[in-house]
């Protein structure tokens, strides 16, 4: 049997408000559930299509099923952590009030009967190379930059040089 989830957590939408979108599709299959979710005129509606068809991804992504054969076994709603936040009242003073928040889980799983096969993810095989066993060597690089200032390497980025000056640099005039 196919079994996967999806979750998503601190949602700004009250628990009361979101329970009302997932009672509708408690218990669908998929493409029924997404269908009915398009036509569901609440805040919440986009939020749990999306995570649905993240569940779905996730069952597909493990099994090779077809989302014709999936069912919405479980959504769970629960009360995540409240923002306090005030409100100035009358006479300079302030009300207290609470902004409620989600979390959302969702799991679907394969109708009875259904085809499925696990996906197995090929191992690719890591080709080493002994680099002790290699005919060329390596170029060594001096450290002297005396050496390799001559006519044919100029150091661009140092005060010595002509471009660094700007004398040789595009024939730009002075003023």
């Amino acid at each position: 049997m196919v079994e996967a989830r999806a979750k998503l957590r601190n949602v700004g939408i009250s628990p009361k408000k979101m329970r009302l979108v997932v009672d509708a599709i408690r218990g669908l299959a998929v493409p029924q559930a997404l269908a009915r979710l398009q036509v569901i005129f609440k805040r919440s509606a986009p939020v749990v299509a999306k995570l649905l068809k993240s569940a779905v991804a996730n069952a597909q992504g493990k099994y090779e099923v077809q989302i014709e054969d999936l069912l919405v076994k479980s959504i769970m709603v629960d009360k995540a952590r409240d923002m306090k936040r005030w409100r100035p009242a009358a006479f300079g003073s302030a009300h207290a009030f609470r902004k409620h928040s989600s979390h959302l889980e969702i799991m679907v799983v394969s109708r009875a009967g259904a085809k499925f096969s696990s996906k197995d993810k090929k191992q690719e095989k890591i080709e080493t190379v002994d680099l002790t066993k290699t005919d060329k060597k390596a170029p060594t690089h001096s450290l002297d930059t005396k050496a390799k200032n001559t006519e044919g390497h100029k150091k661009i980025f140092s005060r010595g040089t002509k471009l660094a000056k700007g004398k040789d640099n595009l024939n730009v005039k002075k003023g």
